[in-house]
């Protein structure tokens, strides 16, 4: 089967071994497949990216550079093959793919990160029978692969406990950060106020219930939070940038007891000065998948309910599509050399795509007609 792969630092298509699915799991052709953030960091931070997975023993994470990896986490994907034992999934179901699998051995992989497991970017994956939201009937298969990362989004908020009565600022709207804005929206939180470089994204985040947008490489954040937001409200910052140098930034600007909610894994480390969030009562919380005691990642589902249910437009956050032969200028086109200049917020990926070039919706849409 064809398959975009990182190997060495370098992407590339080449073909794999078909896989197999064993008991208890699925065998899945993607639909259409998101470049996470966290892809885009363990292409170039590779290093880093496996130090904090080894160091917080997130093993299931791990993968060897020097081997073909096949990336791809946030997918959705129809089951053509069903293991043995395998109940309430059938062939043909339409999934959002929840990306985990268990080997043999019994340790849980996240599909995407391991070497041994190809992620959506291969023309077929394995996936554990466990999890999958399935898609309705007219309820688009490819805009629903945007669930995943709006869901990283989405679980910061319901993490920080931001709610009606509450001021926010969203600091970088990506995916995770639009799924930010989309749930502060819900909640009636305001106003909302978001920080990116990017001119197109800040208009997403205003499309998806954002009260005002600020490029701070021009203007302070903060300082428009305070000038648009009543005395005596408390404000949660979500942090979904991974700007490094950030956090000692927003400990120092944001009023006392601000709230800080990181959801922006960066990956190289940061100095703060303790005591000043100690003097102005700053709260930070580092927030990555469920919560302590929660037994399934109730954010998944959410985010899918706030897509089925119209509450945004998933097609205003998709800004290119591209086939497997284009991923290596997929993944140059999201990591800019310059924030200023990135001018995408999710390409997806269809395998049946050919060519190297990304294509804009208009014409994905006059090409699918």
């Amino acid at each position: 089967m064809r398959a975009a792969v990182m190997q060495s630092g370098r992407i590339f298509t080449t073909d794999l071994p078909e896989p197999r699915p064993a008991a208890g799991q699925l065998l899945v052709e993607p639909i259409a497949v998101g470049v996470c953030g966290s892809d885009l960091s363990a292409w170039q931070h590779t290093g880093d990216f496996l130090a904090a997975h080894e160091e917080t023993g997130a093993l299931g994470e791990v993968f060897d550079p020097e081997r073909p990896l096949v990336m791809g986490h946030e997918f959705t994907a129809r089951v053509v093959a069903l293991g043995r034992d395998v109940e309430n999934y059938a062939v043909g179901d339409e999934l959002v793919v929840l990306p985990g699998v268990t080997a043999s051995d019994g340790r849980v992989h996240t599909v995407g990160y391991a070497n041994d497991y190809p992620g959506g970017l291969a023309e077929r994956s394995v996936v554990w029978a466990y999890g999958h939201l399935k898609i309705p009937e007219g309820i688009s298969p490819v805009l629903t692969a945007v669930t995943e990362p709006l869901a990283t989004g989405v679980n910061g908020v319901l993490r920080s406990g931001a709610q009606l009565g509450d001021g926010a600022l969203v600091t970088g709207t990506g995916p995770v950060g639009l799924g930010a804005v989309i749930e502060l929206a819900a909640r009636g939180v305001a106003p909302i106020v978001v920080s990116d470089p990017s001119a197109r994204r800040r208009q997403i985040a205003l499309a998806y219930g954002a009260h005002i947008a600020v490029d701070p490489l021009q203007d302070d954040p903060v300082e428009a939070w305070r000038k648009n937001t009543p005395a005596g409200r408390r404000l949660h910052v979500i942090e979904a940038s991974g700007a490094r140098g950030l956090l000692a930034s927003l400990m120092a600007s944001a009023p006392p007891y601000t709230r800080v909610t990181v959801i922006g894994a960066g990956m190289r480390p940061e100095e703060i000065r303790p005591v000043v969030g100690v003097l102005k009562n700053t709260s930070i919380e580092f927030v990555g998948g469920p919560g302590f005691g929660d037994t399934e990642y109730k954010a998944f589902a959410r985010t899918f309910d706030h897509l089925r249910s119209g509450l945004f437009d998933p097609a205003l956050m998709v800004t290119g599509y591209a086939g497997l032969d284009a991923a290596a200028s997929v993944f140059a086109a999201l990591r800019p050399s310059s924030p200023s200049t990135i001018d995408h917020v999710k390409i997806l990926i269809r395998h049946r795509l050919v060519g190297e070039s990304i294509r804009t919706p208009e014409e994905f849409a006059a090409d699918s007609a």
